[in-house]
């Protein structure tokens, strides 16, 4: 019996072991996992990838971590952990949103239980597409039809400056047919890789639907992308034949073309209009309806082809026809026409305008004094101890005769003096995590939203690991000094996690090793519900004058405030919270500053009295930084869109309030010093049959071939050689042109400093117009005026280009400055 006992007994402890190491021994075993990443194993640089990681859990209920880890320097990784949860004998999806930051093609994913690593699995991206490149996504079910697309060049997409960490939200900006090309990547788009998280769409460019059924879209994936689009992208929807396929699940706010019916036509002479090249002999099945509020890129109003919308800060196009259908599937020159119409909405540079964005990092990084001790008391408590323990106590024990008692006194009130001095420098000195805070913040009254880009430099006050906690909708992002091209991957290295960033209702960023006092940099991008705005009321437009109410409706004082009216700045002070402020504009007065360099050297004049680095100085300077960094980044690629056709006011201002920052650091909520400019755009249309004038500096030109130029201060161009400049005037889409001036001797002296005068050195100058009726370029006076056959001088792209031969004549410094013209347009809205 005793045997029998024992053989069972033993019998169950070998099973139990057998058990427990087919279930520990081995616990990948326990796991099937596979994971999808990107889309088909495709993401840009510096754009976040889409992770999706099936897990089918074959032993009990499990409760732990999904962990990526990414590597993102020399010899350095992160890693983005998710909780998560299943069942026994169940599978679940996961989805997790990672930033791509280097061109390294190793994911590892890990499942982890209480720090222990249970699982580990090695993903390869197929390819990582380099930041500049533009990204076509095509939501589509004939991507045969689209084939031209892989052929085309677009504009290089100005990619984020890592150094200076700053994402500009509005769209990039590029001199259209003249910057610097890249062949065009493209994913394919469907129901099931659609994101529906806006941010993930950010690996495209451009969207186009065409011949596919919307309906098919969740609310999710169709808010996405309505929300990538008013972004700063451009959606493109093909209607024709497959119209109400791709119309039966969008929204109505993208759908701004109503469509009333279908008809065939002849394929138009618009199209070779449009490409300057031969059309096919075919009938094409096409869309009628309204344009309303649209800018007609190809056709008229009887027939629109093409139709741009402006939705936020992005673009739709509206196709009237159906693009994967005959003819246009099958013409040679579709490629043409698609490279023109993605480059429509492309900004124009202008000769006065920066073609870069401003860093922030300089203007964050140093902690501010506002809580210093306060040195003048510190010198009186000083001078105080002195008198005590020297000449007072000395007189006083004197007259008591206890001169003895001065080995007790004098050392009580040196501990007592001290004791005062290290109190006020406790009570003075930071206790919490601190972050200096500059955030872009735009008001769009007509949504009652306020999107908040912030860009932090953020102090840790203790040594070790810092913690950062913020809400999942706030998009935030540190920046660990990468560089996506360095070649230092390899097999050999041992890669340290650097940080972990935890995903849930409350995210977590936690930075190991980091010195006391030391810091990150690091962005958030929100939007927020929001009641108080500002306002133009009482708008009146009337001979160049602008006639507006400007209503601060906020609680928010706003300093150093401007707006910009047609590319003209205008200086008007500081607006009190809850007041208004009367404002006549006047366009054609010689005082209003074309040039944002000008109107900041009105507002901040450069002194002369005194140093240059006292505090009065160092405070404008700041300001005016802070005014730079908003206009370069946010606000100058939408005054320079062209695409508009109406007037747009914008107006900016300072701020320093707290915009409700909800960001935790190392457990607490930190000291924050904000600096916020503030802007808001007013677009006001023209009626069809307006007469309008845009006077001398409103319409900058584009110059052409700057790399025969080298670029100077207040973006002016110098040159070291005979030279030929070739420049670009783009009229206002949606105005015919009746009359214009082009002017080479009213320039901005202020932004002109020569030995010489302007006509001297114009005596240099051949000048020169386009004829685009005899293709030639016809010889000019310095001043050009014409008011008959204007047509002649204005391509299909509503543009006027002149040129100058230049003879070289140094005058300072071996180089010479190039006089840029201005020009005076008055003209009809179609």
């Amino acid at each position: 019996m005793n045997k029998l006992k024992f053989t069972i007994i033993f019998s169950v402890l070998l099973l139990i072991c057998g058990f427990s190491t087919t279930l520990h021994a081995n616990p990948e075993e326990r796991f099937e996992v596979s994971v999808k990443a990107g889309y088909d194993d495709t993401i840009r640089i510096y754009s976040k990838c889409p992770i999706y990681i099936e897990i089918e859990n074959k032993g009990k209920d499990f409760r732990g971590e999904i962990q990526v880890h990414l590597i993102v320097g020399y010899s350095e990784k992160e890693n983005y952990a998710l909780p998560f949860e299943i069942p026994e004998g169940s599978k679940k999806e996961f989805l997790m949103s990672i930033p791509v930051f280097t061109a390294s093609k190793d994911l590892e994913i890990k499942i982890v239980e209480d720090n222990k690593v249970l699982f580990s699995k090695k993903h390869q991206f197929k390819k990582i597409i380099p930041p500049e490149s533009p990204v076509m996504g095509i939501l589509t079910n004939e991507a045969n039809e689209l084939g031209s697309l892989k052929d085309i060049r677009l504009s290089e997409k100005i990619a984020a400056e890592q150094n200076g960490f700053l994402m500009p939200k509005v769209p990039p900006k590029g001199t259209a047919f003249d910057g610097v090309k890249r062949s065009t990547e493209i994913i394919e788009l469907d129901e099931n890789n659609l994101p529906e998280n806006e941010g993930l769409l950010k690996t495209v460019d451009f969207i186009i639907i065409s011949d596919y059924d919307t309906s098919v879209l969740t609310e999710a994936q169709k808010t996405a992308v309505s929300d990538w689009v008013s972004q700063g992208n451009i959606l493109v929807i093909g209607t024709g034949e497959n119209a109400r396929k791709v119309y039966s699940g969008l929204d109505e706010s993208l759908k701004p073309f109503k469509i009333n019916g279908q008809k065939r036509i002849q394929m138009p002479e618009d199209f070779a209009n449009f490409t300057e090249r031969t059309v096919l002999e075919e009938e094409m099945y096409i869309s009628t309806g309204n344009v309303e509020n649209g800018d007609i890129i190809i056709g008229d109003e009887d027939t629109p082809l093409a139709v741009n919308y402006k939705y936020g800060n992005g673009n739709i196009i509206v196709l009237a026809f159906d693009p994967t259908t005959r003819p246009i599937s099958n013409w040679d020159y579709s490629k043409d026409m698609w490279e023109r119409l993605l480059e429509y909405n492309r900004q124009a540079d202008s000769v006065h305008s920066n073609n870069y964005t401003y860093g922030y990092p300089r203007y964050l990084n140093n902690i501010l004094e506002e809580e210093t001790f306060p040195f003048t008391f510190l010198y009186i408590i000083i001078l105080v101890y002195i008198l005590l323990v020297g000449p007072v106590l000395y007189w006083i024990l004197k007259h008591k005769d206890k001169r003895d008692y001065s080995w007790l006194i004098i050392p009580l009130f040196a501990f007592l003096f001290v004791g005062i001095i290290y109190m006020g420098g406790y009570n003075t000195r930071y206790k919490s995590a601190v972050i200096n805070n500059y955030s872009v913040i735009r008001l769009d009254a007509e949504s009652e939203k306020m999107n908040i880009n912030s860009f932090f430099t953020i102090y840790n006050n203790k040594r070790g690991t810092l913690k950062i906690e913020y809400p999942s909708e706030y998009n935030f992002e540190i920046y660990t000094n990468r560089y996506y091209a360095d070649n230092y991957y390899s097999q050999d290295l041992i890669y340290n996690v650097v940080s972990k960033i935890s995903f849930g209702e409350q995210e977590t960023h936690e930075i190991y090793n980091k010195p006391l006092w030391d810091s990150v940099e690091a962005r958030a991008d929100v939007f927020k519900e929001y009641e108080e705005k500002i306002l133009f009321q009482d708008l009146l437009i009337k001979d160049d004058k602008i006639f507006v109410k400007l209503v601060n409706n906020t609680s928010v004082e706003l300093e150093d405030c401007y707006v910009i009216v047609d590319g003209l700045y205008v200086s008007i002070g500081n607006i009190n919270p809850k007041s208004e402020k009367d404002l006549k504009i006047d366009l054609s007065d010689k005082s209003i500053k074309n040039n944002f360099e000008l109107l900041m050297n009105e507002i901040y004049p450069m002194t002369h009295s005194g140093s240059y680095y006292n505090d009065e100085y160092k405070k404008q300077q700041k300001k005016r930084e802070a005014h730079n960094i908003a206009h370069y980044n946010f606000i100058q690629g939408i005054s320079n869109n062209n695409a508009l056709t109406g007037k747009q006011i914008i107006f900016a201002a300072l701020n320093y309030d707290d915009f409700g920052n909800e960001l935790k650091v190392n457990g607490k909520s930190p000291k924050v010093y904000n600096t916020n400019v503030i802007y808001t755009i007013e677009n006001i249309r023209y009626e069809k049959g307006e007469y309008v004038v845009f006077p001398k500096g409103a319409i900058k030109p584009v110059l052409n071939n700057p790399e025969k130029f080298s670029l100077e201060d207040y973006m002016m161009y110098t040159f070291y050689e005979n030279v030929e400049a070739r420049l670009t005037f783009n009229i206002q889409r949606g105005i015919t042109v009746k009359e214009f001036e082009i002017d080479w001797t009213e320039i901005n002296q202020e932004l002109f400093y020569a030995n010489e005068s302007v006509e001297n050195k114009l005596n240099n100058y051949d000048l020169y117009i386009k004829n685009n009726a005899t293709d030639e370029w016809e010889k000019t006076d310095k001043v050009f005026k014409v008011s008959t056959n204007v047509e002649n001088y204005i391509n299909q792209l509503n543009q006027i280009k002149v040129k100058a031969d230049i003879t070289f004549t140094e005058y300072n410094y071996g180089h010479d400055i190039l006089i840029i013209p201005e020009i005076e347009v008055s003209g009809v809205v179609n």
